[in-house]
């Protein structure tokens, strides 16, 4: 047994996904003393996330004073930070910190996906540039001190980063030591099929739903919204399509942080956290953007990618941009769900292997972690710590 503490320093709130997710659960099992630290409220205004937990080792921390404060606490001289934090220089005060103290970090490097970085993070800055300047100079001034912390070692190099996949592999991850590890998904994948239960009996197709109308996540990136009127009719409106012409039921695969009430899909089946169950039975995969595609390329479904005309005028330089690179790469096809009046006109493509294991090996997992399960790897290296 580790008889370190583990203490987790997050901008995300602790949910029933995080605590599955982040290895919050398995190191509670294993016995090591584990604290999360909420520290949500140093970058944005308090907020609720579906799923969040009120338990005893979760503490909120509303000021880098206090931040501080419980850092230099004799109890967690020793402790091991895991990091659910970006390294920015918009976000350096709290790895400042813990380098002053000389803290063991870990990070976890996962979640990329085949969508061209440059090109995004170009068109993400034309577009804050035009709409909030002042966001933008701070944005670029935080990342020209970021690179400079660095190289001035104000901010230490993590002990350890994790990282899922071959893309993350080859970026300089500022690290001591980088480790190859599993996407969170791959290991529910392996889990899921070792098992032959099925969730739904009949014949079906699974939604990989984003909570696009009501995503928080959009406000971070300066994105406005759908209207959550057309957007569902759009969306039931072609499941209505599909259910009568090919005999199958359409299933929602619900975002994490969703709170729907039934209506929002004329009353189809929703289920929240078994995306990995719904996606190994089902007969295709619908979606537009999530790093839930991963279920779909390591079952290897085939997978329609869809849009609307309001996604495609607001979202132009961002989520269609994403949605076009990621059929681009599976070779799977994209289709506007307002235009579409016969669905004869879809493809439902059988998958090419091809580019579906190019997909996984660079961005799901490795030929060194594949047999394995993140859980065990991760405990491995941080009990060398």
């Amino acid at each position: 047994m580790i008889n370190r503490k583990i203490i987790y320093l997050s901008f995300i709130r602790l949910t029933d996904k995080v605590s599955r997710d982040w290895y919050v659960d398995y190191c509670i099992k294993k016995g090591m003393e584990v604290e999360y630290w909420d520290v949500v409220s140093l970058v944005r205004e308090k907020h609720e996330e579906k799923g969040a937990l009120d338990v005893d080792y979760l503490r909120y921390i509303n000021n880098y004073s206090e931040l501080k404060s419980l850092i230099q606490q004799p109890q967690n001289k020793d402790a091991i930070y895991i990091m659910l934090i970006s390294y920015s220089g918009r976000f350096s005060k709290p790895f400042r910190l813990l380098t002053k103290y000389d803290c063991k970090m870990v990070f976890i490097s996962w979640g990329a996906m085949p969508i061209k970085a440059s090109a995004s993070k170009f068109r993400l800055a034309a577009y804050r540039l035009f709409n909030n300047p002042l966001n933008f100079i701070f944005t670029t001034v935080s990342y020209i001190l970021g690179n400079i912390y660095k190289k001035l070692n104000f901010v230490k190099k993590f002990d350890i980063v994790f990282v899922a996949g071959s893309e993350l592999a080859s970026i300089d991850q500022y690290a001591n030591k980088v480790v190859h590890f599993n996407l969170c998904d791959f290991d529910h994948y392996q889990r899921v099929t070792a098992g032959k239960n099925r969730l739904v009996n009949s014949k079906y197709a699974v939604f990989l739903d984003i909570n696009l109308p009501y995503q928080s996540d959009l406000i971070t990136f300066g994105l406005p919204a759908v209207s959550p009127v057309s957007y569902f009719e759009s969306l039931n409106c072609f499941f209505d399509l599909l259910e009568n012409i090919y005999n199958i039921k359409v299933i929602i695969a619900a975002h994490p942080k969703s709170s729907y009430d039934n209506s929002e899909f004329k009353k189809r089946k929703i289920y929240r956290l078994l995306t990995a169950e719904l996606v190994k039975d089902a007969e295709f995969v619908i979606t537009h953007t999530s790093t839930a595609l991963s279920y779909a390329v390591l079952n290897y479904k085939p997978t329609l990618f869809i849009y609307t005309n309001e996604m495609l005028k607001i979202y132009k330089n961002s989520i269609m941009r994403e949605i076009h690179e990621l059929a681009s790469y599976l070779n799977m096809d994209m289709y506007n769900i307002d235009k579409l009046t016969d669905i004869k006109n879809i493809n439902i493509k059988k998958p090419s292997k091809k580019y579906y294991d190019l997909y996984k090996y660079r961005f799901l997992t490795s030929k060194e972690s594949e047999n394995l399960t993140s859980s065990e790897i991760f405990w491995r290296e941080i009990s060398k710590i």
